[in-house]
């Protein structure tokens, strides 16, 4: 089941990527593994679940384009820096069509403490599978 998950979640984010682009997604599937494990874990239903995982994708592929050292001389630099603004925006986007405004509420200042430590040059870890079960669980407590 979860294979098939994983698939449909990368086949139908790759058709949400504009060719243009030329970005492919290529996360570790044992990440995907755990991100869904996290995910039933919180009690989130199968239809959903394939939805997050989709949503956790596109976030961490984009923080993922985002980490690597910033050098002048490097070629790849600024198609790093696009690809990664193109992800964030598109994690935004689909996460709206998913109608999961919520999520994207209680994720941005996770997101925003990422971001501020990597333009301050702090090399942060980014815990985001945990910020997605805090805020799952969260939520659960609170129905």
């Amino acid at each position: 089941m979860n294979d098939i998950m994983i698939r449909e979640a990368l086949e139908r984010l790759q058709a949400e990527i504009d060719p243009v682009t030329r970005i492919r997604l290529k996360p570790e599937k044992s990440v995907l593994v755990e991100a869904l494990t996290v995910f039933e874990r919180c009690g989130v239903e199968p239809l959903r679940r394939s939805r997050l995982l989709a949503i956790y994708t596109l976030l961490a592929s984009a923080f993922a384009r985002h980490s690597e050292p910033l050098e002048l001389d490097d070629t790849e630099l600024t198609r790093r820096i696009l690809d990664g603004d193109y992800l964030y925006s598109l994690y935004i986007q689909y996460a709206l069509k998913c109608k999961e405004e919520s999520l994207l509420r209680d994720l941005s200042p996770f997101v925003k403490k990422i971001q501020i430590a990597r333009a301050l040059g702090q090399d942060e870890q980014v815990p985001l599978l945990s910020a997605f079960e805090q805020i799952l669980l969260n939520r659960k407590e609170a129905n």
